[in-house]
């Protein structure tokens, strides 16, 4: 089950329970710029060396493009709310003539120099937070936030590979597409939300979040920066413009797939919020 699975149950749980529950739903829509920069540890066949293949550089994977983002929420109360955001990064490159020749992690698959290569790099970023309002005053609003990131790696390769029956046989055999998909790594975070009534219609908005862990095969640090000013047509109707700042570091050093990953969301973004 992929991301976009888990966005779709949870989005129809919460509609499930709504009759029950006295609180209000919040969405919010819209998308950024992102720069990318991931890595695979892979071995070079001809000399046994390992060595870090690079996706943008190496294979011709797009390095900036442009993101969607979506938030669900459900705030039980005044204090007490939950919600839920997705972002998502997929891209696909084919190369005419590979340049390093690598195998594949835990694999006898290989690619030789002069090859042609079809990559895919398909990444999703589900966070699910809880937020509670630790100060309610006549203009600031502030909020503590504690959630999880979890995000999902589905890397593939397609075109002119092979594995070896011998070692000092240069001939490959042709095999099918190499896949290895459905990487997870978790990471926790904690930071701050604050919204300033500066009339009834303009509100200042600001977070920051940040966690850094390392645990088994998996290390990671975290960083969400945003500020910006939203314009509120009614109570429930708002435009907001905003300018964030996303960096995940993932280093994901199973023995399968060792794979290290930096993104960094950037740019000025502009989101509609509605209540219900």
């Amino acid at each position: 089950m992929d991301l976009r699975h888990l966005v779709a149950l949870g989005g129809l749980a919460c509609t499930a329970t709504s009759p029950t529950l006295a609180g209000q739903f919040h969405m919010a829509g819209g998308a950024f710029f992102s720069e990318a920069d991931t890595s695979i540890g892979v071995t070079n066949p001809n000399t046994g060396n390992d060595f870090d293949l690079d996706f943008e550089s190496d294979l011709s994977l797009k390095e900036r493009s442009t993101l969607p983002y979506l938030l669900v929420g459900y705030d039980f109360n005044e204090r007490h709310g939950i919600f839920l955001d997705w972002r998502s990064l997929h891209r696909k490159a084919s190369n005419t003539v590979v340049t390093k020749p690598f195998q594949l992690p835990d694999s006898n698959t290989e690619v030789q120099a002069g090859a042609r290569l079809d990559s895919t790099l398909n990444i999703d970023i589900l966070r699910f937070g809880y937020n509670y309002k630790f100060y309610d005053g006549e203009d600031w609003d502030w909020k503590a936030s504690i959630g999880l990131h979890i995000m999902n790696f589905n890397v593939g390769f397609g075109g002119e590979l092979g594995y070896r029956v011998d070692q000092d046989d240069p001939t490959l055999i042709p095999v099918k597409d190499e896949e290895f998909t459905d990487l997870t790594a978790p990471l926790p975070n904690i930071g701050l939300i604050t919204d300033y009534r500066i009339t009834d219609n303009w509100h200042l908005l600001g977070h920051a979040q940040v966690f850094a862990l390392s645990i088994e095969e998996i290390s990671g640090l975290l960083l969400d920066l945003g500020a910006g000013i939203e314009y509120k047509f009614t109570e429930d109707f708002g435009l907001a413009a905003t300018y964030s700042y996303y960096e995940i570091n993932v280093d994901y050093g199973r023995d399968f797939a060792d794979l290290d990953a930096k993104f960094k969301f950037y740019s000025p973004m502009a989101t509609l919020t509605y209540a219900f």
